[in-house]
């Protein structure tokens, strides 16, 4: 889970643009998780049996069928591939101030735009239209998404270390799945989703940070807290940006000299 003060809250007029910034870039990030449930669902209706083991993710969409596999619902896995396309860089244009300003952001969302890209072409060009054209849109993705977490964690490192730490290791995670995969240790089917998987965990994890960022500002914030008890959560929510106190003039400071007198 993220720390609540990633998502600081404005003051005045801009509150509830931001709230409805954080709130549909959470919704979004907490629907990629969906992605998962459509990949088990289109494995279930396979003609032959699936093996998530053995069986690529890209198998999954093949539009035509033969001895190894047949998947009728290619189509609603194919349209899951574009809709977290659409999800991702959905979630990272209404969630990018939060990253801290300098190069680093502009690799992070330039990253997250081919992550996106790459994901979305993944459903436009099933791996039965050839191999050079799916793989054509299937590797930047392969390679951004690893850059972009390890960026993340590189760029939040001295500003919220519960961030950067959770976006290393998931960085860690997927880079020791493409490793394992290129080395054949494990079946292609494992090292895949070992590969693939964490990047799509960080942005639902990501999202119900955001989420509960809002209700803990809007809906909770007359809740007492500690009714959650002691847990990680109950640290998270319990964190408050810090705020500079609003400047006083002169005349404030001479009547407090005149009254310390």
């Amino acid at each position: 889970m993220l720390p609540y003060c990633w998502f600081h809250q404005p003051v005045g007029s801009k509150t509830i643009t931001h709230n409805f910034r954080l709130g549909t870039a959470g919704v979004a990030w907490v629907l990629s998780v969906l992605y998962l449930l459509v990949e088990i669902l289109t494995a279930g209706a396979w003609k032959t049996p699936c093996s998530f083991a053995r069986d690529s993710i890209s198998s999954l969409g093949v539009t035509t069928c033969s001895t190894d596999s047949c998947s009728p619902l290619h189509d609603v896995m194919n349209a899951a591939f574009m809709i977290l396309g659409a999800l991702t860089i959905l979630g990272a244009a209404l969630l990018h101030k939060y990253i801290p300003d300098g190069r680093t952001k502009k690799w992070i969302l330039g990253l997250a735009v081919v992550v996106a890209l790459s994901t979305a072409a993944t459903g436009m060009f099933p791996a039965n239209d050839g191999t050079f054209v799916h793989w054509t849109a299937v590797l930047p993705g392969f390679v951004a998404r690893h850059a972009v977490l390890v960026l993340l964690a590189v760029a939040f490192w001295n500003h919220q270390r519960w961030i950067a730490v959770w976006s290393g290791l998931c960085a860690a995670t997927g880079l020791v799945g493409a490793v394992l995969l290129l080395g054949r240790t494990l079946t292609f089917g494992l090292g895949e989703r070992l590969t693939l998987y964490p990047l799509p965990m960080w942005m639902a994890v990501t999202g119900v940070a955001a989420i509960l960022a809002l209700m803990r500002r809007t809906v909770l914030k007359n809740v007492d807290m500690t009714l959650l008890g002691n847990g990680f959560i109950t640290a998270l929510l319990s964190l408050r940006p810090r705020r500079s106190l609003p400047p006083v003039s002169t005349d404030v400071l001479a009547r407090r000299a005149e009254a310390s007198v």
